[in-house]
């Protein structure tokens, strides 16, 4: 917490442990379909391109509420808004077990997209309000690692349902699941002491408006929008790839895979120090240089290294997500979840398009053109950070 002179205290293990559960929320439900796309174009009688519209689904539900929920978040407060959305989460996410047709399960996975930014973007203003200095960034990196880790379990137990119990009931787990991330976030986290309210949710709006014409924060939003670009596309196609000959792997085992996500939870939080100790833009440099080194690695028809190339890649996509939230909390001196949900608008855009966009280039180049792609997104990404971030240390 925060003192008269901005130094921090020790932070007690209740609050890590909620927060690290809060940022869990936004990807445990997300991206669960990318391991058992095959079970579900079977399920509904779909194409195998038309069940990534499920990853879609959840991916436009985030964009279209980010704004307002960072809005409503600037206006209400932060705590009680996280409390209530987890709640929505809750119901919709056991709704899923019951989808009886694929416009349902579509339905429901947007409606599941249209909640997370109430909580995504509550949490990263209320890391940002509560701490200062290198506190703030060291939360900020463990919430980050929290999200790697809400991928890793949404990917695996659905895989890991797909082939026990069916890729439905895996549902009913994530229900169960974030019950309990309810839970500490009611008895763990104590009502925001810094937060100042806007004077209306329209003057929350206005500040959204005023995101837009702020450059900085609109090349911050492409770059996040980047980064999921670079994980879902990677992913996506890759499990597509490790499920077609020579591989020829099963949904569990491509689940599996997926416990490389273990290694940014590891990871991130000392990334974020990092970012403290040689600054944003250079950290975010070589975290994109990691990225295309992993891709390059993920190119052989040999799995050993595909797992290592795409463990190296999500690192570094998540140590960027680092990067891009903490300077898109500092650098919004009002307004915060307002700029956040701006943000996140963009990230979950980026996710969305990466999730159907690449079909052409890999019906037609194979895994090849994807990973082409995903190396020339992250220069870009690199040079924007570069430009845009110059007068900001860490």
């Amino acid at each position: 917490m925060r003192n008269e002179t901005g130094a921090t205290t020790q932070i007690p293990l209740r609050k890590i442990i909620a927060l690290f559960a809060l940022g869990s929320c936004a990807l445990l439900n997300i991206y669960a379909t990318q391991p058992i796309l095959p079970d579900i174009a079977r399920q509904f009688g779909v194409s195998l391109g038309a069940s990534t519209w499920t990853i879609s689904a959840s991916t436009l539900g985030v964009a279209v509420a980010a704004p307002l929920a960072g809005a409503i978040s600037d206006r209400f407060g932060r705590k009680h808004i996280m409390i209530i959305a987890l709640i929505g989460l809750i119901v919709t996410t056991a709704s899923c077990a019951l989808a009886w047709s694929f416009a349902a399960l579509f339905s429901l996975r947007f409606a599941q997209g249209l909640l997370v930014p109430f909580i995504f973007t509550a949490a990263l203003a209320y890391i940002a309000e509560e701490w200062s200095g290198r506190a703030a960034t060291t939360i900020n990196g463990v919430y980050v690692a929290g999200t790697a880790f809400g991928g890793f379990c949404g990917r695996f137990l659905a895989g890991a349902a797909a082939a026990l119990t069916g890729w439905l009931s895996t549902f009913l787990v994530f229900a169960v699941l974030l019950s309990f991330v309810l839970a500490l976030a009611v008895f763990c986290l104590p009502t925001e002491r810094h937060f100042k309210p806007s004077p209306s949710l329209s003057e929350s709006l206005k500040s959204v408006i005023k995101g837009t014409q702020d450059w900085r924060l609109l090349a911050t939003c492409f770059i996040g929008a980047s980064l999921l670009f670079q994980q879902v596309t990677s992913f996506t196609y890759l499990s597509l790839r490790l499920g077609a000959p020579p591989f020829s792997l099963t949904s569990l085992e491509v689940g599996a895979l997926f416990v490389v996500f273990l290694l940014p939870v590891l990871v991130t939080p000392f990334f974020g120090r990092l970012i403290g100790r040689i600054g944003r833009t250079q950290a975010f440099l070589l975290s994109q240089i990691a990225g295309i080194v992993g891709i390059v690695l993920t190119l052989p028809l040999y799995l050993p290294s595909i797992v290592v190339g795409l463990a190296l890649s999500c690192m570094a996509v998540f140590a960027g997500q680092s990067c891009a939230t903490g300077y898109t909390a500092r650098h919004a001196k009002t307004g915060r979840s307002a700029a956040t949900g701006l943000y996140l608008t963009c990230y979950y855009l980026g996710g969305s398009v990466g999730a159907v966009a690449p079909a052409p280039f890999f019906a037609r180049y194979g895994w090849l053109g994807c990973a082409a792609l995903i190396c020339l997104v992250a220069l870009a990404s690199a040079a924007l950070a570069r430009a845009a971030w110059q007068e900001m240390v860490n």
